[in-house]
């Protein structure tokens, strides 16, 4: 992969597509500085991957799958993404509201079959776009990851605790929210009548050859999933998410924490589904989402004149990042894990997609993003997004 990637950058270079400071691009240069900065964030295991116009234009394995068996990181390690899941969330949802099964300013009472309101403002309906925007006050503080909790249990009119929701009316202000985010997989199982994790599946990674799972055990290759770290030691072997049961039938009030943070994917394959939703929403001929409903994911909610009132830094499960490259706002998601951290990310105009994927480093940020991912970022867009002078 490394001789085809110089091959391509000679082809530009004799072709005079690529700015001056990509035509002396010394790639060997370029993994010693990432390395570098792999290094310096005590980076146990990680990938990079970068695209560019659809095309993988660098990319970069380092480090360790596990640091007790000394297996390195490739090209087949699998990375547990924690809340990058939320893109492959995105994707399951938009494409109910793009079939019109779904509506993003319907009443979400109306996909679990029982009234669900915040007892501070009982008269405000909460939506599947407050939701996907972090507007929709449903609160982690009571507790949502108990297993023996439904969501009846805990939002529903006749049994909710006061503590699954913020004190603030729905729609009106941002407050991140994994428990929120974990519902949006249960209206796709509601609506659908499937497994949240069978319907990614058969309407997205198996029509793109995509061997990624939110079920461990469904992997192709699982023996290659990549431990978790801590502090530079071990924290979850990747073997032991085999061992944990999944049941492969819908059930709304059960699985809403499925979508919370539980996909299990490889970078490239993370970088080709997210260079889908930096383009139209398709991707190889396959038409994963409208164009229109792919826009839509980018803008910020509280300009449409709809059920978000209140400013938030997400559109429909995407980040809106305006600090991390100055002048230019880059879109997607990061999610942090037993020490790891990912992150992938767009920026549409230059066609620059951005993949990072670690198995453990350090999770120091700076307004919300993981140094790692800014020092790679600000390192890697001048030199392939094709835009520099």
């Amino acid at each position: 992969m490394r001789q085809f990637l110089a091959m391509l950058l000679l082809l530009a270079l004799l072709a005079g597509l690529m700015p001056a400071q990509a035509q002396t691009l010394d790639l060997a240069q370029v993994d010693q500085e990432v390395d570098r900065i792999f290094s310096r964030a005590r980076t146990i295991g990680g990938s990079l991957v970068i695209m560019k116009d659809g095309q993988v234009v660098y990319e970069r394995d380092y480090g360790l799958r596990s640091v007790n068996s000394k297996l390195p990181v490739d090209e087949r390690t699998y990375f547990k993404m924690d809340c990058v899941t939320k893109l492959v969330s995105t994707l399951a949802i938009l494409q109910l509201v793009d079939e019109g099964l779904v509506e993003l300013d319907a009443d979400i009472s109306q996909y679990f079959g029982y009234t669900i309101r915040n007892p501070y403002y009982p008269r405000t309906p909460i939506t599947l776009r407050q939701l996907m925007s972090h507007t929709s006050t449903v609160s982690e503080a009571g507790g949502y990851n108990r297993l023996s909790s439904t969501v009846a249990q805990m939002l529903g009119n006749k049994k909710r605790s006061p503590a699954n929701f913020r004190r603030a009316q729905p729609g009106n202000s941002y407050r991140y929210s994994n428990f929120g985010s974990g519902l949006v997989g249960s209206i796709v199982e509601a609506v659908s009548g499937q497994s949240v994790a069978r319907f990614v599946q058969e309407r997205l990674f198996d029509p793109l050859q995509i061997d990624a799972s939110l079920v461990a055990s469904w992997l192709k290759e699982p023996e290659h999933i990549s431990n978790l770290h801590r502090n530079g030691k071990l924290y979850k072997a990747g073997s032991r998410y085999l061992r944990d049961a999944y049941e492969d039938f819908a059930s709304p009030d059960t699985h809403y924490r499925t979508m919370v943070g539980g996909l299990f994917i490889r970078s490239r394959d993370l970088a080709r589904l997210t260079y889908a939703l930096a383009t139209d929403g398709s991707l190889d001929g396959h038409r994963l989402l409208s164009e229109r409903t792919t826009l839509l994911m980018r803008e910020q909610q509280h300009l449409l004149g709809a059920s978000v009132t209140g400013e938030s830094p997400y559109g429909l499960f995407m980040e809106r990042n305006t600090r991390v490259l100055p002048g230019k706002v880059i879109y997607g998601h990061q999610g942090m894990t037993g020490g790891a951290n990912n992150n992938s990310y767009f920026e549409p105009d230059s066609g620059f997609v951005f993949t990072l994927t670690t198995n453990g480093a350090s999770q120091v940020r700076d307004h919300g993003t993981v140094l790692l991912a800014q020092h790679l970022l600000r390192y890697t867009y001048p030199l392939f997004s094709g835009t520099a002078e």
